[in-house]
């Protein structure tokens, strides 16, 4: 199992965490080396699934399942963000050279806390691949890639995201773990 990086639990790092979280227009933070070693990298089962128009890519079991729905990381998300999250739902998601998801997948959803881990190595800003979250009349917030951070962000109803065009030029694929908790 593995096991968060002890500076994330400190009382003092939890406080100001949820001091950022709830002062963002678009709550949220990110956390570098947020576990205390990376996961051993297994390559999940994925299958390839597209919807035209929405997304390209290939998607299976999150490689850290187990740890998205236990108790501990449940709690560490209350207390970082000051919200109740239930469990809906994880993913691993894979975006090979050419995929991609389009921010209107996520029209129909409703408030939300999404948790996307990344699990991607080597990877170069030119390659594109990055996460953007939008929020009507607020400016967007965009992620490049680097491994082992954690990215926690609050979306209501009107809120989206998505994993942006990867260039063809890209000499590997983008890896996440993506989480998605009702609110």
């Amino acid at each position: 199992m593995v096991d968060i990086n002890f500076y994330y639990l400190e009382d003092a790092t939890i406080s100001n965490l949820n001091r950022i979280f709830n002062s963002a227009d678009i709550p949220f933070i990110r956390l570098s080396k947020f576990l205390n070693e990376s996961p051993d990298i297994i390559e999940p089962e994925l299958n390839f699934e597209e919807k035209i128009g929405y997304y390209n890519r290939k998607i299976g079991n999150a490689l850290l399942d187990n740890f998205w729905k236990s108790s501990d990381f449940r709690v560490f998300l209350s207390k970082a963000t000051g919200l109740k999250p239930k469990f809906r739902k994880s993913n691993h998601i894979s975006y090979s050279p050419g995929d991609y998801s389009l921010l209107h997948m996520d029209e129909s959803e409703t408030n939300r806390l999404l948790v996307v881990y990344d699990l991607t190595k080597e990877w170069k800003h030119e390659w594109g691949g990055y996460d953007l979250y939008t929020s009507p009349d607020k400016d967007p917030l965009v992620c490049n890639r680097d491994f082992g951070s954690l990215m926690i962000v609050k979306l209501n109803s009107g809120d989206l995201s998505c994993t942006r065009y990867v260039s063809l030029k890209a000499q590997y694929s983008a890896n996440i773990d993506c989480i998605t908790y009702d609110l």
